[in-house]
């Protein structure tokens, strides 16, 4: 049984066969850069469900195995999941998947299949939804979020417990503000960050490296809170009600960088990723908008007292963010992905206009 590549469909039927999750067919799932994850069509309903998810480990990433990312990572993330599951009422919009089997020796998670439309970035590429539904969907997610945050810095066994993925620290730290200045140098960048590189005044070069430095030691010590850690579009799968009129639940998933962290840190990877919809996509800009501004409000209110500083770490991840993911991402041309950058630069040093901060960031402070 443990000869079976369990990185393959084929694999994965062998090896469930004589246990409660056998199936008849096994479908490889797309858009995780972090596990092989598989749709299991069981032979026999588990608990009612005749579809659930299996997300195998490996000691690397699988299309990067120079990139080491400890297997411990899978128990973090059914820790706390099974934490979460007990927090949050049966009744919230906004959910994580249970889990229902964790092998640590075969580094398999077998949990929920959300189902759903998709992920909410996708919805908003294919199919923006109308501005009731997308300021529903970003009220549900400022106020989960800030929720998330306020148990996370209460609940005290639960912070210990994330405390323990350290690497979550390292990789959170490097992803992003590891590769801020050599992305803005053009050493080692994506093509559209060279040929020319971007003419960036050496004295905001300086304040970028100070900002990599202030952040990266914050990342590595912070006890603030608990933080999702991957909180985008991208981890939120949309689930509609039966005629598509309003949404149903909302999923978030892929805890594997769960962490003590930095609250505005993921207050601002979903914004920037919100903004770079509206950037790259026009079509859904309004929709995004919409998203963007209720998230924001929906999460003040929720959370509650002074919110300049999260605001503040929000603005500066938005503009890390920008700079080090939008070349990679692919997400427009050469000359918008530039645009985006250079934005992305002003956002980190406090040259960017009133207006371009109150559309990122106006609504945190704004109540």
């Amino acid at each position: 049984m443990s000869e079976v590549d369990l990185t393959l469909p084929e694999g994965v039927l062998t090896f469930l066969e004589g246990t409660p999750f056998s199936s008849d067919n096994v479908v490889k799932l797309t858009g995780g850069l972090g596990n092989y994850v598989f749709r299991l069509h069981l032979k026999t309903p588990y608990h009612e469900h005749t579809t659930l998810v299996l997300k195998h480990g490996k000691p690397h990433l699988p299309g990067d195995e120079t990139f080491t990312f400890d297997l411990e990572r899978q128990a973090f993330e059914v820790g706390v999941l099974k934490r979460i599951r007990e927090w949050l009422p049966d009744d919230s919009l906004v959910t994580v998947p249970a889990i229902h089997h964790f092998d640590e020796v075969a580094n398999i998670i077998i949990m929920d299949d959300c189902g759903g439309v998709g992920t909410l970035k996708q919805l908003m590429i294919d199919n923006p939804p109308p501005l009731v539904m997308a300021q529903q969907i970003g009220e549900a997610l400022g106020k989960w979020l800030a929720c998330l945050h306020s148990w996370g810095s209460s609940d005290k066994d639960a912070l210990a417990y994330v405390n323990g993925n350290q690497q979550a620290r390292s990789i959170a730290a490097f992803v992003t503000y590891g590769r801020l200045v050599s992305t803005l140098k053009g050493e080692n960048a994506p093509p559209s960050m060279t040929d020319p590189v971007l003419d960036i005044p050496a004295g905001h070069i300086a304040t970028v490296e100070k900002v990599v430095q202030e952040m990266t030691q914050e990342i590595m010590t912070t006890e603030e809170t608990l933080v999702m850690g991957d909180f985008w579009p991208g981890n939120i799968i949309v689930v509609f009600s039966d005629d598509r009129s309003a949404v149903q639940r909302l999923y978030v998933l892929d805890w594997e960088i769960v962490r003590p962290g930095i609250a505005g840190l993921d207050v601002g990877q979903f914004l920037a990723e919100m903004h770079l919809l509206r950037s790259f996509r026009p079509h859904c800009a309004e929709s995004s908008t919409a998203v963007i501004s209720s998230f924001q409000t929906a999460y003040a209110k929720t959370r509650g007292g002074p919110m300049e500083l999260v605001a503040k770490k929000a603005m500066i991840h938005v503009g890390a963010h920008l700079v080090a993911w939008t070349p990679l991402a692919g997400w427009g041309g050469k000359e918008k992905t530039r645009e985006v950058v250079l934005h992305g630069v002003g956002y980190l040093v406090g040259d960017a206009s009133k207006e371009e901060t109150h559309a990122i960031v106006g609504n945190l402070t704004s109540r």
